[in-house]
């Protein structure tokens, strides 16, 4: 009884996807099975950067006959790879990550150790993908997606390359091996030193960032491989005038994106600001001029503005009243004196039962009859 409620409460834990298979000789059945689940530990398709092997690419072929969703049929291009530790635990519908792009295994051969990807015309146009052909052991990095509540010993890779990069120089520091990158200037506003970012699938810290002169002028970066990682990874057996897959750290973009939201904000407001500081200057006496900023002349404490118009002939007044009228403001009341159209006073319990008109005081520090 006790070996079936085990055998029960397993089958339950595999087929919810609380933990994928966890050795290559599940059958492809259970992998069929295990892939049809929405909440598999790996669905959510990101990476670490710490490559787990190198494997091997056996062939590189493009068809004319693959089967549409509808039952149509048309071309596209397949890879076949070879990998050990990546298989282990290995389901249909699970992504692997082969030089750094997130690819999805559409066929598994647990007796081989192999599994096929479809590569996209996007993803050949993106990556260096497209230039591995099956032959002269051509080797990939290869990471199976991490798993929700591991250790991330790099940073988040989602397997989404930007562009390739080429590399333009190489040279060995002591027992460092360095390299030399030519990226893209659009793609080098997020390339910061010692920051993130994932060569080949690789999560690696950039060193030495230059970019003069956009898109023609210098624009590449450095970075450099430990001994221990020179031995795990294809990077090393790439020489100048190679290409590499680059995606550049992603918390860059959304940062860059939440920035653009608040910008426009920020330049409405002081905007803002600087017609507010135009019109007290010119309450004060002074002209605001072009740029809304004057040392015109000054009002001192107690002393009563000149009755002139404060009313631009382009900004309407929402009392409507004459151009004949006019606002003074004196500083030491500091309190506004409220006049209706006729000049009748609108708070006649205030206490500077002296001043008539309009006359504006700063305390009150807005304006009743204009609209802002």
């Amino acid at each position: 009884m006790t070996l079936v409620l085990l055998l029960i409460f397993s089958a339950v834990i595999v087929g919810y996807g609380f933990a994928p298979p966890t050795t290559r000789r599940v059958s492809t059945t259970l992998s069929i099975i295990t892939s049809a689940s929405p909440s598999s530990s790996t669905s959510l398709q990101m990476f670490t950067g710490i490559i787990e092997e190198m494997g091997e690419v056996l062939s590189l072929e493009t068809k004319d006959d693959m089967v549409l969703w509808d039952g149509s049929t048309g071309s596209g291009t397949e890879m076949i790879i070879k990998g050990d530790v990546v298989m282990d635990g290995a389901y249909l519908g699970c992504s692997i990550s082969v030089n750094g792009v997130c690819l999805t295994a559409t066929e598994l051969n647990f007796d081989d150790n192999t599994f096929k990807v479809g590569l996209a015309p996007e993803t050949l146009r993106k990556t260096n993908l497209g230039t591995y052909d099956g032959k002269n052991k051509q080797q990939v990095n290869l990471e199976r997606a991490s798993e929700i509540g591991g250790r991330n010993s790099g940073h988040f890779v989602q397997g989404h390359v930007d562009n390739i990069g080429t590399i333009i120089d190489r040279w060995v520091d002591e027992n460092s091996l360095f390299f030399k990158v030519e990226f893209p200037y659009e793609f080098m506003k997020y390339v910061v030193p010692k920051g993130f970012i994932a060569i080949d699938g690789t999560s690696l810290t950039v060193c030495d960032v230059k970019s003069d002169g956009g898109p023609d002028g210098e624009n590449w970066f450095t970075f450099m491989l430990v001994e221990y990682t020179q031995k795990k990874i294809i990077i090393p057996s790439k020489k100048v005038g190679d290409t590499v897959n680059i995606e550049v750290d992603v918390l860059g973009k959304y940062s860059e994106r939440a920035w653009e939201a608040v910008v426009p904000k920020m330049e409405a407001l002081e905007q803002k600001v600087k017609e507010l500081e135009a019109k007290v200057i010119l309450l004060e006496g002074g002209n605001s001029g072009n740029s809304g900023i004057s040392s015109g002349k000054g009002v001192t404490f107690g002393e009563t503005v000149p009755k002139s118009s404060f009313l631009s002939s382009n900004e309407p007044d929402l009392l409507d009243r004459p151009k004949s009228m006019s606002e003074a403001w004196i500083r030491e009341e500091q309190e506004f004196l409220n006049a209706d159209r006729d000049g009748a006073d609108m708070n006649p319990k205030r206490d500077n039962l002296n001043n008539k008109g309009t006359d504006w005081v700063r305390t009150k520090q807005t304006f009743y009859d204009t609209n802002y």
